[in-house]
């Protein structure tokens, strides 16, 4: 059997439970594989509408060697959206882009086909992908503006994961300005190259991979993820739900077997940097001797051990030059 129908089989295997709840009243094959657009290791985006939210289901899964993110919108949400849509405006952003030419198999209120219709037809509408960009560029300006208040503190460790979650966003921003859809964070250094084309310049895959240090030799990237696993497992399960390490190391190769080692290196330290960044640690968290002392492996493959505060300031520059390269857009802002 063809993989790509396998993929699709198993896909429907498994979102076959979820049709039959009761308390669903919508199911869409989301992401790649509802747009046809899957490769080898997709995951699956589940997109299930509910009465209210359901607890029992987490976020991030692994169900029949599959990774599933379940994704719940409500039907009130859903219906109002519709029903009240004249034209496209910030309604849109409420969201999950991974709905985006999703395929339906479970609508029997017809509330699913409508939305998917207006969904489709205006995502990538201008007044849309401005309100991405925009959405996106005042994220990344914020963790900026508080990378450069913990260098001014001294704690230029922090400042640099703060610095790369900013990164992550300012290519979203790009990717709106010139209408590429995001795709598969376990491919984002192939993309990111690829679009430089598109974007016109390198000025933000160059600080892509220096802020993200994937510019260092493969082998110290694989056992630097290798040692630090254990302990990104144990966060990942706090922060995100007791399902999220399996999906980790599986749908996101744990063992860095798809040739994609730069991108699997990027989307564990960023998803470390998010987990981190939460209210619950603390500010200066990487700058303090107790983290590297209580987790020297996750130190390590931070990159906590070897980057200086010049590197950091580097880093800085060079987000700065390519959030500097993205100008305004002249047919929105004339």
């Amino acid at each position: 059997m063809h993989w790509k129908r396998q993929m699709v089989e198993t896909a429907y295997r498994i979102a076959e439970p979820f049709c039959s709840n009761p308390d669903i009243v919508g199911v869409a094959l989301g992401g790649s594989i509802g747009r046809g657009q899957m490769w080898k290791h997709s995951d699956l985006e589940l997109c299930i509408v509910v009465e209210k939210r359901l607890e029992q289901f987490q976020h991030f899964n692994y169900m029949d060697q599959m990774g599933v993110e379940i994704i719940q919108i409500t039907k009130s949400r859903m219906k109002e959206f519709t029903e009240q849509f004249r034209e496209p405006d910030r309604s849109m952003l409420g969201f999950p882009i991974q709905i985006y030419k999703c395929k339906v198999i479970h609508d029997p209120e017809q509330l699913l086909k409508p939305f998917k219709e207006l969904y489709d037809s205006y995502l990538f509408h201008e007044n849309i992908t401005q309100f991405k960009e925009d959405e996106a560029l005042q994220q990344a300006d914020s963790k900026l503006l508080k990378a450069k208040e913990l260098m001014a503190k001294g704690n230029y460790k922090t400042a640099a994961a703060h610095l790369r979650i900013g990164l992550n966003f300012l290519v979203l921003a790009y990717y709106w300005r010139h209408h590429i859809f995001p795709r598969s964070q376990n491919r984002t250094v192939y993309f990111l190259r690829k679009n430089s084309c598109v974007i016109g310049h390198t000025k933000l895959y160059d600080a892509f991979i220096r802020a993200f240090c994937l510019d260092q030799p493969v082998k110290r990237m694989k056992d630097g993820l290798w040692s630090a696993q254990r302990d990104i497992f144990k966060l990942s399960e706090a922060s995100w739900g007791s399902n999220t390490s399996s999906f980790l190391k599986n749908a996101v190769d744990g063992n860095l077997e798809w040739g994609h080692n730069q991108s699997i290196v990027y989307v564990y330290k960023y998803c470390v940097h998010r987990m981190h960044t939460h209210d619950s640690h603390p500010e200066d968290l990487y700058d303090q001797p107790a983290f590297a002392e209580q987790f020297p492996e996750l130190h390590h493959f931070l990159d906590m051990d070897t980057m200086t505060l010049e590197d950091v300031k580097e880093w800085m520059t060079m987000f700065e030059e390519a959030r500097a390269a993205l100008q305004p857009n002249p047919s929105v802002y004339a």
